[in-house]
């Protein structure tokens, strides 16, 4: 071995991996190693560059020959884990990280090494392991900082709202928010618990605090503008009283947002002015809204791909009726078996750094509300001229549902019966369900007023429906939803002694409602 030439390659090796000359820094360690094989750095430095390179087996190599080196040393199995992990395999990580629990670690490594397996048990939700490995790595902090770092403060709070912990939640949002004050994303954070929580007295006075202590940019502020809308939409389902006032706060608020809002903004702005609508009673201008959007839709579709060879041209109609036939399509396909009618219902849910988002439904035409959860906060780009319309995932499916809703509130049935023929395909399971409900709701209207559908009909769509529900029950797949629908129906066709039993599996507030409506289909037989 040459000391000098070893010790040349070394230095060269680490200027250029200084400089992210990453190529170049490969050849060099290379060369040292060349000198010396077994040197515990030169294989540290060749395992690390080979990272941002991709040579994933190479550096692999290179920390199992540290490991084999040094086979106590808890350090070569860590460098070997994260290898593992950078490349996206996370069972050799948490194997090898592991392995690395059990031997001798360096004081630095062993609570970073806690650190990375609390990130593993997270990302496959095992809550309570990630929880205590981060306790581990609190445990091993010499410094005391570990436990203001916002970046774990955040991961912990989305394990607590994983778990369903909100009181947890909400401690570690109160403190996220203490050691980032001028941060708009703790208080964004911390407001969407309340509002889970519906602690709306709280909520509010968080977006104050925020207004006056966070760093706001234009499109911060239009942020909070929005979440005040929301709000007041909550405030007003809670309060009976003061229900229009607020509603008619949020409609005029939505409507200066939408004013000045760029493109990306205009259309998630449109929906929610389409549900205030709705929640207001104004039908019509939210099924005209809706309508707009989905012509937006149709238009991009055809500016997208362009349909050559053909004198007709597609309006928002035929795009609708396509979608149609195609979900008619699929049902036969689920009917044959070639398809699984739980498809798209065990879809994962996916959580970012605010936590998770899964919608506060409308109560619209059931008059019964689903279970509150957290609802996503997402950061808003800096307002753009030309920027292109930025839809979440789930627009369509909100959109499609507050359509339902509203032509189902104004008994138009043809095109209740469209729409809910394509929303019960929704991977959200509630509109789903919702969209099968209606879509059966509405033949039988129709089939009692026109010439469209026959009764036959109207019992075959009605006995499927149910049919469905009761077979989401025995799969225990979000049984209460079925069970409110499954009674509903019941009591729609006069099964009520069927109705009342389903109805007797709910809470009491439920049941209550469900009962009411049962009471209602009796009566309104007898006045026939």
């Amino acid at each position: 071995m040459d000391q000098d030439n070893f010790s040349e390659a070394m230095i060269n090796g680490e200027t250029a991996f200084s400089n992210a000359n990453y190529a170049l820094a490969l050849e060099w360690f290379r060369k040292a190693l060349e000198e010396k094989s077994d040197d515990p750095r030169a294989l540290l430095r060749a395992g690390t560059v080979c990272l941002p390179l991709k040579k994933y087996e190479e550096s692999f190599d290179y920390f199992r020959k540290s490991m084999e080196l040094d086979p106590e040393n808890g350090d070569n199995a860590f460098n070997l884990a994260n290898a593992y992990f950078i490349r996206g395999d996370h069972a050799k990580a948490f194997e090898f990280y592991s392995a690395a629990e059990s031997k001798r670690c360096s004081a630095d490594i062993k609570p970073r090494l806690y650190y990375q397996m609390a990130l593993l048990c997270s990302m496959r939700r095992d809550i309570k392991a990630a929880l205590t490995n981060f306790k581990k790595y609190e445990d091993l902090d010499r410094t005391g900082m570990v436990s203001l770092d916002p970046a774990v403060i955040s991961e912990k709070i989305k394990l607590y709202m994983m778990d369903n912990d909100l009181g947890n939640a909400a401690k570690y949002a109160v403190q996220w928010i203490s050691v980032a004050p001028a941060e708009l994303r703790p208080y964004m954070v911390y407001f969407s618990i309340l509002m889970a929580q519906k602690k709306y007295a709280a909520a509010g006075k968080v977006l104050d605090d925020a207004e006056k202590y966070a760093e706001i940019d234009a499109g911060s502020a239009v942020k909070l503008s929005n979440e005040r809308v929301k709000l007041a939409v909550a405030k007003a389902e809670s309060s009976p009283s003061d229900s229009k006032a607020l509603l008619d706060e949020a409609y005029n608020t939505t409507k200066a947002l939408m004013e000045k809002a760029d493109a990306s903004a205009k259309d998630e702005l449109k929906l929610q002015m389409a549900e205030i609508c709705m929640k207001l009673s104004n039908y019509k201008e939210a099924i005209t809204i809706a309508e707009s959007l989905l012509k937006e839709q149709a238009a991009e579709k055809n500016d997208a791909k362009p349909i050559e060879d053909s004198g007709e041209e597609l309006d928002e109609s035929d795009i609708e009726e396509m979608i149609y036939n195609d979900m008619q399509m699929m049902d036969e396909k689920i009917a044959s078996g070639e398809i699984d009618e739980g498809i798209g219902e065990y879809a994962e849910v996916y959580y970012d750094d605010d936590g998770n988002a899964i919608r506060d439904f409308s109560d619209g035409l059931l008059d019964i509300e689903p279970d509150t959860e957290i609802e996503e906060q997402e950061e808003i780009p800096e307002p753009a001229a030309e920027a292109a319309a930025v839809r979440k995932p789930g627009f369509y499916d909100k959109l499609y549902f507050i359509l339902l809703s509203c032509y189902a509130a104004v008994e138009d049935y043809d095109n209740a019966f469209k729409t809910g023929g394509i929303l019960k395909h929704s991977s959200n399971v509630y509109y789903s369900y919702f969209g099968r409900y209606i879509e059966a709701f509405s033949v039988k209207k129709l089939s009692e007023s026109s010439d469209r559908f026959s009764g036959e009909d109207a019992d075959k769509y009605y006995a499927e429906a149910i049919a469905f529900f009761r077979k989401r029950m025995l799969k225990g797949v979000n049984n209460n939803s079925a069970v409110i629908f499954r009674a509903r129906m019941y009591a729609e066709i006069a099964k009520f002694a069927k109705a009342e039993e389903m109805a007797n599996l709910l809470v009491l507030d439920t049941k209550t409602e469900v009962m009411a409506y049962i009471d209602e289909c009796r009566k309104e037989l007898q006045g026939m």
